[in-house]
């Protein structure tokens, strides 16, 4: 009976300490740990990319972003996005794709932002964004489309012929000048020539980069547009 008694004691201790062990685990596995992103891939690194209002360069940008959604659900047009799993340490870090919606700088995002991932920014500010900086194809321009006509008919009518002979009269031209219309720094970032064809001129080094001019031009040409932001920083 006493090795009997000793046999369960020692098989009750054993399970105990089984269960207390199990117990340990748990709670290990339930304590909170900081995300852990696997590393960037040389696909990704240097890759450009347009980064919300008031981001800080992409390294310190990574290092302060704690992933917490705050700017998306503050955006206001929706203009902000996630990176997907596939891009290693960037993946749940917010940008801006003007080609899928752009951004009206109406500065929320940077409001909420409980790091300095974000700098905060007023509407007023808008200029100190510098999210990107924009570049215009004239061949692509209805407006200047417009005005290289003209100057071909002309030279047409002064050589006593038709000025329908022009080699794209019959293209679909303008004047346009919506990007002008719906720029938030226009007369800064974009300013109209003198006459009646409403040709841009793009000034980039005081773009904001929000996108707004890319946006209207994808809707106009149905297609890809004569004037995008081009970014300005890449992918740490």
């Amino acid at each position: 009976m006493a090795g009997l008694s000793r046999r369960r004691l020692l098989a009750g201790g054993a399970r105990v300490a089984g269960a207390g062990a199990l117990l340990g685990l748990a709670q290990e596995a339930m304590r909170p740990r900081a995300p852990e992103y696997p590393a960037t891939t040389t696909t990704t690194r240097g890759r450009p990319v347009v980064r919300p209002p008031g981001a800080l360069e992409d390294g310190a940008f990574l290092a302060a972003c704690i992933r917490c959604y705050r700017c998306q659900d503050a955006c206001e047009p929706g203009a902000i996005q996630f990176f997907g799993e596939s891009w290693g340490r960037h993946q749940h870090t917010p940008y801006v794709d003007a080609s899928l919606r752009a951004c009206t700088l109406c500065m929320k995002c940077t409001q909420v932002c409980p790091t300095p991932a974000l700098g905060r920014l007023e509407p007023r500010e808008r200029a100190k964004a510098r999210m990107a900086t924009v570049e215009l194809r004239e061949d692509l321009c209805l407006s200047h489309k417009a005005k290289r006509i003209r100057a071909e008919q002309s030279e047409l009518r002064a050589a006593g012929r038709a000025a329908t002979e022009a080699t794209a009269a019959l293209e679909r031209r303008g004047p346009c000048g919506e990007c002008y219309m719906v720029c938030p720094l226009r007369e800064r970032a974009i300013a109209l020539e003198p006459g009646a064809f409403l040709a841009p001129v793009v000034f980039a080094e005081k773009c904001a980069g929000c996108g707004l001019c890319e946006e209207i031009c994808r809707v106009i040409l149905r297609g890809d547009p004569a004037i995008r932001i081009k970014p300005t920083r890449e992918l740490a």
